[in-house]
């Protein structure tokens, strides 16, 4: 620096200055999008979810959702980054559940079924049925639900999208 000529510097100072300025007009434009849509993404839902008549719709012939094909099995569905994730179960051959994985003693997140029972996240002893319902405390409430359909290969939860 000390062999370069006034001009040099200044010209150096000067592009220096200017992509200082470029850099940060660049990152505010990529807010600008979130700001001038008017979907805001849908209150934060994540992409990918299927929404037919205000319900959610998951087809089972979907690798991600084919493990709903076997009877006593669960899936944990994310639908917003801000809340717990929906779970949904096989109860029998015609019948789906869908509830939330939010234990209703503590909070704690519900972990999938293993051999058709839920139990909670903390250890607590806590266990929950297919459908949600408690099957020993110390929970004394069962799972919030939401009403669910299975047709051919297709659940259907009316879940609140609001």
């Amino acid at each position: 620096m000390q062999n370069m000529q006034p001009d040099d510097l200044l010209n150096r100072r000067k592009f220096l200055s200017g992509s200082a300025k470029l850099l940060v007009m660049l990152s505010s434009f990529s807010a600008l999008p979130c700001a001038c849509t008017n979907k805001k993404k849908e209150e934060g839902r994540l992409d990918g979810l299927v929404i037919d008549q205000g319900k959610l719709v998951f087809d089972l012939t979907e690798s991600r959702y084919r493990a709903l094909n076997t009877i006593g099995a669960g899936l944990k569905i994310e639908i917003t980054r801000q809340e717990k994730p929906l779970i949904i179960t096989r109860v029998s051959e015609t019948r789906v559940a869908a509830f939330s994985s939010e234990c209703t003693h503590a909070g704690y997140e519900i972990l999938l079924p293993e051999h058709g029972i839920l139990a909670c996240a903390s250890g607590h002893g806590g266990t929950f049925d297919l459908e949600g319902r408690v099957l020993t405390g110390p929970p004394i409430s069962n799972l919030q639900s939401y009403p669910s359909q299975l047709t051919g290969n297709r659940v259907y939860v009316a879940y609140p999208l609001n």
